[in-house]
């Protein structure tokens, strides 16, 4: 599914978020609901230097029957000032696994993100539409074991977390069978630096050839203070855009700011289309991040926010990716 194709029937910690829980955590503890190894001081969806994930699978096993597939992938945002590197590395449980690069046992590669910016990733190689993509896990092969992202400077990163398992008697219908119900919530961090709350993913895939249900996400934002609060909302893309069928059109997807007034207690949920305006006729690729101030600052404490990738269950075969 992501950039793209982007459970074991799992489910990430609860979504909504307040500034003023205590964010501690025992060093080096495992959250099972996620695979998720965390540092010391840090809660799941913070940034770090480091970002590890184990008992994974992705990859095709040969059935009886066909095929069984199970996939993950990943998304990165840098919130520094500076461009910064991030180390990729997954090690097989089976030393012998051979990477769809020649690697044997372990795989490396690293990633260059820009400042404010971010990048989406996958694993599994499940489709031979999607050609020769820098991806760890070869066609018809199945990886297990655990993968690490790292660098020097503190990143976000999301996990999308494992697919449920899809089974075909072919197995790149096996591959779209597992991505095809994914949807997850995302966990909005507070960033004492940037003075925001960054939601490290976002999706809008719509009317695409090879996905026509796709996906698109849904904010819910709740004002818990005793005051009004005005809310700036800016939408980061990290590639893609957007192709009128009426005149062959494609416009790129660019930065986004809006503003949302909430009273006292009032909630707002919208998906992120009608927030800023984005046409649910045409077809549309994009993967991105969310980030949101709240004025005064103060109201971080009694803001409350909950975000979700969900199955966009509308959609036409208009027009292939845009990256």
């Amino acid at each position: 599914m992501t950039r793209l194709a982007t459970a074991i029937l799992l489910v990430i910690l609860p979504t909504f978020v307040r500034a003023a829980e205590p964010a501690s955590v025992p060093a080096a503890a495992t959250d099972t609901a996620s695979h998720a190894v965390l540092q010391t001081g840090v809660r799941l969806g913070e940034k770090a230097t480091v970002h590890r994930f184990e008992r994974l699978r992705a990859g095709a096993i040969k059935t009886a029957t066909g095929w069984n597939v199970q996939d993950f992938a990943s998304s990165f945002f840098n919130p520094n000032s500076e461009e910064i590197t991030v180390t990729m590395k997954m090690v097989s449980d089976d030393p012998k696994f051979v990477f769809a690069n020649g690697q044997v046992g372990t795989y490396t590669k690293t990633l260059k993100l820009r400042p404010m910016q971010g990048e989406t990733d996958n694993i599994y190689i499940g489709s031979p539409t999607f050609g020769k993509p820098e991806w760890p896990v070869a066609p018809l092969t199945n990886f297990a074991g655990f993968v690490e992202f790292s660098s020097s400077k503190p990143f976000y990163y999301y996990f999308l977390r494992e697919t449920e398992v899809g089974e075909a008697p072919d197995a790149t219908d096996a591959y779209f069978a597992g991505w095809k119900s994914w949807r997850d919530d995302v966990l909005a961090a507070w960033d004492d630096d940037l003075k925001q709350f960054v939601i490290p993913y976002t999706n809008y895939w719509h009317n695409e050839k090879s996905w026509p249900i796709g996906w698109h996400s849904v904010l819910t934002l709740t004002n818990g203070t005793d005051q009004s609060v005005t809310y700036n909302v800016k939408h980061i893309p990290y590639y893609g855009g957007q192709f009128d069928p009426k005149n062959g059109q494609i416009t790129r997807y660019k930065e986004q700011v809006v503003q949302v007034v909430l009273q006292k207690g009032e909630e707002k949920k919208v998906t992120l289309q009608d927030l800023f305006g984005w046409a649910a006729d045409q077809m549309s690729s994009m993967e991105g991040c969310l980030l949101i101030s709240p004025n005064p600052v103060e109201a971080k404490a009694g803001t409350a926010i909950r975000f979700s990738v969900p199955p966009n269950e509308s959609g036409d075969r208009l027009h292939e990716a845009i990256r």
